[in-house]
């Protein structure tokens, strides 16, 4: 299915307990269109009746991935984009030359392309050595650049939805100075009783927690 790119705005009518582990809310739209938004990225500060603008992906008629999310209520501003694909990119690239720089130095060694002189015995050898050289960098060499290929299309996926985010913010008129950026000490797991009415969740790690707990049973927090 076909993703296309949409600016939402409403509030934030109930939080969704997604299987997947990921942040899930429904949005209201001033019209009573409900909407599900769901980010992999969790760390954000939300909370029942905010009035967001939402920058996303629409996967389906009333389902949205989050790419960038304004809390007008809190002030706050997300850019919910994975970002995994630089240094998976970096890493991938410095292989898939290395591994070039093999199959090219065994493959010349396997035409015989270097002035050395051998005798029988060591020309057979290099000959051999080179050619099972040569067979197995192949596989190793494709999937490597392979590989370098997908991050690279990935990591420039994620430049241009950021250059479209900030784009989007200019057209909006967002300004960077009357806006403060969400960060990890901004988190707030919500309560069960918001969510599904009763409960509540670890503030350090967001494991489920019996009414009566005071200690996570997953990180070992003290819950306060």
């Amino acid at each position: 299915m076909r993703e296309s790119s949409i600016i939402l705005e409403g509030k934030l009518n109930q939080f969704v307990r997604s299987e997947a582990g990921n942040l899930a809310f429904m949005l209201e739209e001033s019209d009573g269109s409900l909407h599900y938004c769901f980010s992999p990225i969790k760390d954000v500060s939300l909370g029942i009746s905010d009035d967001l603008l939402i920058y996303g992906s629409q996967q389906a008629a009333n389902k949205v991935r989050i790419n960038y999310i304004l809390n007008k209520t809190r002030n706050t501003e997300a850019v919910l984009i994975e970002r995994k694909q630089s240094w998976t990119y970096t890493i991938s690239l410095i292989f898939s030359i290395i591994v070039t720089v093999l199959f090219v130095i065994s493959l010349l060694f396997l035409l015989r392309v270097f002035p050395i002189n051998y005798s029988t015995i060591g020309s057979i050898f290099n000959f051999i050595f080179s050619l099972i050289m040569v067979i197995m960098l192949v596989p190793v060499l494709i999937i490597l650049w392979v590989l370098t290929s997908v991050f690279n299309k990935n990591r420039s996926e994620n430049k241009n939805l950021t250059n479209s985010i900030e784009d989007i913010k200019k057209k909006l008129g967002i300004a960077k100075s009357s806006i403060t950026l969400a960060t990890q000490s901004q988190i707030e797991v919500q309560s069960e009783s918001e969510i599904t009415g009763a409960g509540k969740y670890c503030s350090h790690c967001g494991e489920k927690l019996l009414p009566e707990a005071r200690f996570c049973s997953k990180c070992g927090a003290k819950w306060e």
